[in-house]
């Protein structure tokens, strides 16, 4: 990979400084502007609003500073010139379409030779003064805690004066709280009972309400000896599959997964989910924390042993590639800019808990974090080629004015056993390029002015031009993602070095029409004291993985075990989870933070362990119940005298309702929804085209009589509106109202994004931006286009409705009531049993006889009253939480 990193200011600034003669300007003006405003500056100037490559050609300075390559221009040398290399395509090939004359190439020579002198100077942008100097930085490293290593710190002894706090603490975490606990005069509260505790363990493990059997046997456990009984269930359920889907949707939550693009112009991400596979398998292997950091941020540049760990690694690095983009973006170098902006805002706040990007366009408001530290960053990141599209088919890729940002995908060394995403048949295959190769002649005829053969009445050329473009970019993508037999091929999304690297300009308040001197790539200064040194040719990517993924970062290991501690405890010692920032909350617990930290490092990095130690504490069992002193003394509940009382996340609710129900399906599904649909724009919560949906589920429903019906397909795709509405008349008179009705709901059903028929866990639903499933998103799911450390937890009216009126409610709710009629001998089994199902425990005397009232006088046939009372068991707020 070239590798052009030197800036060339000092020659601007000599050039701009020799006065040219009249001949000089006379020869620019006459055979060398001319030929740059006709061939250059459609591309290249901020007129046009383009700078494609980042390059530039309407001035001077511009020229001579270059683009993502080096230098266009250097004055008095041809070789060094990548303008001249380009012209004559040599190094690249510009003019893309055509050469340059004989002629005009000779005074490019010319003109370079003589020192390239050139009218067009404009004052030179400045690098803006800094506001933040080298001493403000070193005091916040002496002062600021994030910014220090983390100390061990000798856990404090417990007060051998008190039996009883010697007797309450059973771990080192122990002493550390109850010592502050101590400080402020606070008491823990007394252990919850065993029903309780084992249902928090269940759902905070693994997302999912203990069994019947599992409550009969920790409860009588639990009695002989709680330490062991709450070291078997933290195992086995830490052992369990299950375990990776709930603490892999955690990650998810921070990384912003979404399977689609996001903003005007909505696009899938088809591959996404082997991204999310990968994360839930390496937490339920317990994948080092440091190298799970390194392979997400560099791994297409980390040795592997074979293809099979290559192939992880390079899906491992989409976790740079899933996040929103504005592929309607006209400007490339905005485009560009914006994607380097994404990854270093995502990977600074994911891993460090800083956020980086706020010096974008000046430095740092609060924190020590300069603007040329931003650039820093972004010169790794802008050498970085991002894989987040589709492939081109053999016809190429087709954009549009709608899709101006295309990009391909990596493909992957092994093929999946079992792949995800449609195969097509011989006859589909060929109809498909049959298709692309009339939509390509409908292209020729409109660009020579002819009538296009399926011209629509009122449809204008330009109309027509982009509906037949949109419509080889939908070909092309299904045709660019299978081998020659119609058989799905293996590819990811992901990232890898781009085949030339270099350092990133600074941008003036951030616009990319003020380019200032170009930045070293480097780390923030306030964040690391180690060398940064990319090696020739290389972005820095691997350099980076391997410091945020070290035990030379004062952040990596505290902002994980930071994490960790919030999902185990309801609350993190920092509260503010993304930002450990003059910002931020400051630690409840510092040395305990630091202390986690090193146990973390020193475990190697094991999630599991630090999960473990937590849940093995006495301040896990705590009760919730509430105390007025104590409430008033620590209103946040920040030292922990009790255990957080925590709503259930959008995900378990729904699980739980499918696991009480006897309807989930364990098995990991194939892929995803999306993957099926393919490449597509989503519009209205639907996957591609809702009528394309609608024609194949009636010709796969139709086979036997396709002959006959083509004709009438044919008139409703591409007729005239008569046409069309006779087509559709012909076609019910053909089928059936009752028949077609039918078939247009399966089809709706297949493209929807909210379908209420899916038993898998809620983890593998897509996650399309903006149209998340009712069922997450009404329950606070976290916002895909945003990295969420917290949910919000909200309690709204939408959520009562969704619980009174919702089809998967409903559907539940039934299929709840028909398990207890199976299982059930008698109306008191029924109603005992389904208070352990919901709650984990039986239920009281007012609510059994409550029960059995309504269950003999609802009114309601017996069927659809047990029913209902199902129903309520989960629209009740003892479900929804834990205690």
């Amino acid at each position: 990979m070239a590798d052009f990193s030197a800036a060339a200011d000092d020659s601007a600034d000599d050039v701009a400084a020799t006065p040219l003669t009249p001949e000089q300007s006379k020869f620019f003006e006459t055979k060398i502007r001319p030929v740059l405003v006709r061939e250059c500056y459609g591309c290249h100037s901020k007129q046009a609003g383009q700078s494609k490559g980042g390059l530039r050609l309407d001035t001077q300075a511009a020229m001579i500073e270059g683009g993502d390559s080096g230098p266009a221009i250097v004055p008095g040398d041809l070789d060094a010139s990548l303008f001249f290399g380009a012209i004559t395509h040599t190094d690249f090939v510009m003019p893309p379409k055509r050469k340059l004359t004989d002629a005009e190439i000779a005074d490019f020579r010319t003109w370079i030779l003589d020192g390239a002198p050139d009218p067009r100077v404009i004052t030179p942008v400045e690098t803006p003064a800094q506001t933040i100097d080298d001493e403000m930085i070193a005091q916040a490293k002496r002062t600021f805690w994030a910014y220090q290593a983390p100390r061990r710190s000798r856990p404090p002894e417990p007060d051998t004066a008190s039996t009883h706090a010697a007797a309450w603490s059973k771990t080192t975490i122990d002493r550390f709280l109850l010592n502050e606990l101590d400080d402020a005069g606070l008491q823990p509260a007394a252990d919850a009972a065993a029903p309780i505790l084992l249902r928090r363990l269940c759902f905070d493990l693994i997302g999912l309400p203990p069994t019947p059997e599992q409550l009969e046997w920790f409860t009588a456990a639990y009695d002989q000896n709680p330490d062991a009984a709450v070291a078997r269930v933290v195992d086995r359920l830490l052992d369990s599959h299950q375990f990776g889907e709930h603490w892999g949707r955690h990650w998810l939550d921070v990384v912003r997964y979404g399977e689609s693009t996001g903003r005007e112009v909505n696009m899938t991400y088809p591959n996404a989910w082997r991204y999310r596979d990968y994360v839930i398998d390496s937490v339920n292997a317990d994948k080092p924390y440091d190298e799970f950091v390194q392979e997400q941020i560099a791994g297409d540049l980390l040795p592997a042993a074979d293809d099979n760990e290559w192939s992880e690694h390079l899906v491992a690095t989409g976790f740079l590639a899933i996040g929103t983009k504005n592929v309607n973006e006209q400007s490339g170098a905005q485009f560009a800019a914006d994607l380097a902006d994404e990854q270093i805002d995502a990977t600074t706040r994911v891993f460090l808990g800083t956020s980086v990007a706020c010096a974008r366009c000046h430095d740092h408001k609060f924190d020590p974090i300069r603007q040329s530290d931003y650039y820093a960053m972004a010169g790794i990141f802008r050498s970085t080629k991002t894989f987040f599209g589709t492939p081109p088919s053999q016809y190429g890729s087709f954009g549009g004015p709608q899709q101006r940002r295309v990009s391909s995908l990596i493909l992957l060394p092994t093929d999946d056993p079992d792949p995800a995403g449609r195969s097509y048949s011989p006859e589909e295959l060929q109809q498909l390029h049959q298709d692309i190769r009339d939509r390509q002649a409908e292209l020729v005829e409109l660009r020579r002015g002819e009538s296009a053969t399926s011209t629509r009445r009122g449809a204008s050329p330009q109309q027509m031009r982009i509906r037949l473009t949109n419509e080889l970019g939908t070909l092309s993508a299904k045709l660019g993602v299978v081998d020659e037999n119609g058989q799905p091929r293996s590819y990811c999304m992901g990232v890898q070095d781009a085949d030339t690297v270099g350092d990133a300009p600074l941008l003036v308040r951030g616009e990319i029409d003020q380019p200032a001197g170009r930045i070293k790539r480097g780390l923030p200064a306030a964040l690391s004291d180690v060398s940064f040194s990319p090696q020739p040719g290389t972005s820095g990517r691997l350099e980076l993985a391997r410091w945020i993924g070290s035990d030379d970062n004062t952040l990596a290991a505290r902002v994980m075990v930071n994490r960790i501690w919030q999902h185990v405890f309801g609350q993190g010692i920092v509260p503010t989870t993304e930002d450990f920032g003059m910002t931020g909350t400051a630690p409840s617990h510092p040395e305990l933070l630091d202390h986690l930290a090193i146990e973390f490092m020193e475990s190697d990095w094991s999630v599991k362990t630090m999960i473990r130690q937590m849940m093995l504490t006495r301040a896990y069992r705590m009760q919730s119940t509430f105390d007025v002193a104590s409430h008033e003394a620590d209103p946040d509940n920040r030292l922990l005298w009790r255990a957080n009382v925590k709503r259930l996340n959008a995900e378990s609710l729904r699980d739980a309702m499918l696991v009480i129900a006897g309807a989930l399906e364990t098995e990991r599904p194939t892929g995803s929804k999306v993957a099926q649909a393919g490449y597509s724009r989503v519009r209205d919560g639907q996957l591609g085209d809702p009528r394309d949906a609608v024609r194949r589920t009636m010709q796969t429903t139709l086979t036997s009589r396709r002959g006959r019906l083509a004709p009438i397909f044919d008139r409703i795709r591409n007729g005239n509106p008569r046409e069309q509405a006779l087509a559709r008349n012909q076609l019910r008179s053909a089928i059936g109202n009752q028949r077609m009705a039918e078939l247009a709901t399966a089809a709706y059903d297949e493209g929807s994004l909210d379908s209420v028929s899916n038993n898998h866990r809620s983890v593998y639903l897509p996650v399309v931006r903006d149209f998340v499933p009712r069922s997450l998103d009404v329950f606070d799911f976290a916002d895909p286009s945003m990295v969420i450390g917290t949910r919000e937890t909200s309690n709204t009216p939408n959520q009562a409705l969704y619980m009174l009126n919702n089809p998967l409610t409903l559907r539940l709710s039934e299929a709840f009531a028909e398990r207890l009629l199976q299982e059930g001998r008698s109306t008191k089994d029924r109603v005992e049993m389904a208070f352990v199902l919901a709650y984990g425990r039986p239920p009281s005397a007012a609510e059994r006889t409550a029960s059995h009232r309504f269950l003999s006088s609802s009114g309601l046939l017996p069927k659809s009253a047990l029913a209902a009372f199902c129903q309520s068991l989960f629209a009740a707020a003892e479900f929804r939480y834990l205690n």
